[in-house]
């Protein structure tokens, strides 16, 4: 063996040697792969973060926004991390903005994922219920021949009718858009429409989210017979007849299975949360006294609540 080539040979024993001196360095040291970058401690992004962390099987780190802006900052620009997932808008934002150094990005925890990942491809869950999910069910669950009727702003949900009417006419029902751009429009759109709807469909929207003007709308519509659709719990407390519940910690659960399926198989997958219908007997019994002519044969109190 001639001296260049032993001196080779040594030296590519050697770079394997140090490889393997850092690779178990970092294993020791506990070298986190995944970094998990939280908008604020609000009580829905805890429960996500509680779901990922029960089904979670890689080390991880999780950054707190509110607590260190900086020091998340600096961890997303990083290249600590191979995966990062970011759970609500603030941590979406930084994540995508400045995390160009991490490879496989996930985000949930907010409504229009598009709108804070811009031109990125879009991996994680995203909280918006389907408004095509939601029309087939009041079909399914409340018959045909039903007239819906959702308040709504033209820029945020402008497209989102246009859908829902085409939905609804393929569904056999009828679809009233009620265009608003502040809540004092609301009630002078809604009353003229009362006696001709069945449904008040609710989605998120900015100028029709306030607790107050649900509960008004609701107890409102209760007295003239018309049911109310809403997507989360506070609309069941409210008096909806029927609401669209998301667990967040199963949202957290069902992206740590997502989150498996990028890091080991590469597959980044955007879908929509899991759902669960939760029906209201005592909203129900009101419609039925209200308007018994509408409500009377309705056959959901076998639903479980």
């Amino acid at each position: 063996m001639d001296r260049p080539f032993r001196l080779a040979f040594i030296l590519f024993l050697l770079t394997i040697s140090l490889w393997e001196m850092v690779c178990t360095h970092d294993i020791l040291a506990g070298e986190p792969p995944v970094g998990i970058f939280l908008s604020s401690k609000i009580r829905p992004y805890l429960q996500a973060l509680h779901g990922l962390e029960e089904e979670i099987d890689f080390d991880y780190q999780v950054f707190d926004l509110s607590e260190n802006l900086e020091l998340a900052k600096h961890y997303v620009k990083s290249r600590r991390f191979q995966t990062s997932i970011a759970i609500g808008p603030e941590a979406i934002t930084l994540l995508y903005k400045y995390g160009t150094a991490i490879p496989n990005k996930m985000a949930i925890m907010a409504l229009d994922l598009e709108k804070f990942i811009g031109n990125h491809k879009v991996c994680g869950i995203d909280l918006r219920i389907p408004i095509s999910f939601q029309i087939k069910v009041i079909r399914e669950k409340l018959g045909p021949k039903r007239t819906v009727a959702i308040l709504y702003n033209s820029e945020e949900n402008g497209a989102l009718i246009q859908e829902a009417k085409k939905v609804s006419e393929e569904n056999d029902l009828k679809l009233i858009g009620l265009e608003v751009d502040s809540p004092s429009q609301i009630m002078g759109k809604l009353e003229p429409v009362l006696n001709e709807i069945d449904i008040i469909l609710f989605v998120p929207d900015s100028v029709v989210i306030s607790e107050k003007i649900v509960t008004h709308i609701t107890k409102t519509a209760l007295l003239k017979g018309v049911g109310v659709c809403g997507f989360n719990r506070f609309f069941y407390e409210s008096g909806a007849l029927l609401s669209f519940i998301v667990d967040y910690e199963e949202v957290g659960r069902q992206a740590a299975r997502l989150l498996s399926k990028l890091i080991r198989e590469h597959q980044c997958t955007f879908t929509t949360p899991n759902v669960h219908l939760l029906w209201n007997r005592k909203a129900l019994k009101l419609l039925i006294q209200a308007r018994p002519e509408r409500w009377k044969d309705l056959n959901v109190l076998e639903e479980k609540e």
